[in-house]
């Protein structure tokens, strides 16, 4: 039983984790106003290195469209 709650336990939190993706990342790809991550609708987060400076740019998708701020 202890197995099996770990086992769930495990899944439950690999499954939650965002994921974090380079800009220019071959595997994106935008159709139209969605953003696909091996073609799949992505959810996550697109992060850039902006040149010359210390800054990332960090922008998050669900199901393919940028999350609004509230």
């Amino acid at each position: 039983m202890k197995k099996i709650l770990i086992f769930i336990t495990t899944i439950a939190l690999v499954g939650c984790m965002q994921k974090e993706v380079k800009f220019g990342d071959e595997n994106l790809e935008l159709r139209g106003t969605k953003l696909y991550y091996k073609n799949k609708l992505f959810t996550g987060v697109v992060t850039q290195e902006v040149p010359f400076t210390d800054r990332v740019i960090r922008i998050e998708y669900t199901n393919g469209v940028i999350k609004t701020q509230k």
